[in-house]
């Protein structure tokens, strides 16, 4: 079985996060296809993926038709591919949609191919269309195979942005987002049941994802005030959201982390305090520098606290093109890059983040 997936802005991160999430749950996989934005996954008959689950995932659907241009053609005359007589297509692949429009019209269905006015910014500065259509169709070919499908999911982001802008506590400029929190997560290899470490966790995004996701979760905050939102956050999503699983949030120094031999850690390390005009290069490398002694103790203590494979979804700070040394990080904490650093930036931002993963 074969499942497409149309990926989001960092599409890189977004292809790490699935694959990490299937390895954490030993699912068998293999990686067929991925460039830009297009992703194609084989595994196991049956399996199944929920859309909701991941932060970086537009669309997905399973693979339904694999062959030549010319058994596509034999495909389409004997299949009918959208069972309505009126409706909107966006189309992703590499393939001309002439073939479509013609198997829609040979059926005398009202179809209307949709193309984005509103195109989705890629971290390599390429633009995708981001239309908004009743179905979107997979038409990719991979040298002299053709892949067909409908994607039978598509990210609805109306119920995380409702739960994120209902919480009681919302902090504005350092919060981290409800996309970011579902990727760090999945990058860290948390399972339903597991129990996740979250060493700055603000006012609980991290955690109240994690929770969402049946992981129980600990939280730690040095900033007193912080757990106090955090803690008044959760209760609020446990009350709406019947969650089950357990939750702690401590005011401590994540240097002083409990030994719970945690099976995962996702966290948003302070990225610094937010800038209002654009650093000098002296004063970033400072900030950077800063930040590598600071967070070499804390990694010491995190290594210890974990279960030995378990693994740490962590970001670091990025100031005018300079990023913390990671290798250098890992070596003087004891651990090991599992997967190297990537880049999340936005125009608008003078601070970005790397998101890597440590072990």
């Amino acid at each position: 079985m074969k499942t497409f997936f149309i990926l989001g802005r960092n599409p890189e991160l977004s292809r790490q996060e699935i694959l990490e999430f299937l390895k954490a749950r030993n699912r068998i996989h293999k990686e067929i296809f991925f460039q830009d934005n297009l992703l194609i996954i084989e595994t196991n008959e049956g399996e199944r993926f929920s859309i909701q689950e991941f932060g970086g995932v537009m669309h997905l659907g399973e693979i339904t038709f694999e062959g030549n241009s010319e058994e596509l053609r034999e495909y389409l005359e004997k299949n009918e591919i959208i069972p309505s007589d009126k409706f909107s297509y966006a189309t992703f692949g590499n393939q001309d949609t002439q073939i479509l429009k013609e198997k829609f019209k040979s059926e005398k269905k009202k179809a209307s191919q949709k193309h984005g006015r509103k195109l989705l910014a890629f971290q390599d500065g390429h633009k995708q269309e981001n239309p908004k259509a009743d179905f979107y169709i997979f038409l990719h070919a991979i040298e002299n195979t053709v892949y067909l499908s409908i994607a039978t999911q598509t990210y609805d982001p109306k119920e995380v942005k409702k739960r994120d802008m209902q919480k009681p506590i919302r902090r504005e400029i350092l919060a981290i987002s409800p996309r970011l929190s579902k990727i760090l997560i999945n990058l860290s290899g948390a399972k339903p049941h597991d129990r996740l470490l979250d060493p700055f966790c603000g006012v609980g995004g991290i955690l109240s994802e994690a929770l969402i996701k049946k992981i129980n979760v600990y939280g730690i905050d040095k900033d007193k005030q912080a757990t106090i939102d955090a803690e008044t956050n959760i209760k609020w999503l446990t009350q709406n959201y019947k969650i089950q699983n357990k939750y702690k949030i401590e005011n401590n120094d994540s240097r002083r982390a409990p030994d719970l031999q945690f099976s995962a850690i996702a966290t948003e390390t302070p990225l610094g305090k937010p800038l209002r005009k654009k650093p000098s290069d002296n004063q970033a490398k400072q900030i950077i520098q800063n930040f590598e002694a600071y967070i070499i103790p804390i990694l010491r203590q995190l290594k210890k606290v974990k279960k030995s494979q378990a693994k740490i979804a962590i970001t670091f700070p990025v100031i005018r093109n300079l990023h913390v040394d990671a290798r250098k990080i890992a070596e003087k904490s004891g651990l090991r890059i599992r997967m190297s650093p990537l880049l999340e930036s936005r125009s608008d931002q003078f601070i970005s983040r790397d998101l890597l993963v440590l072990i």
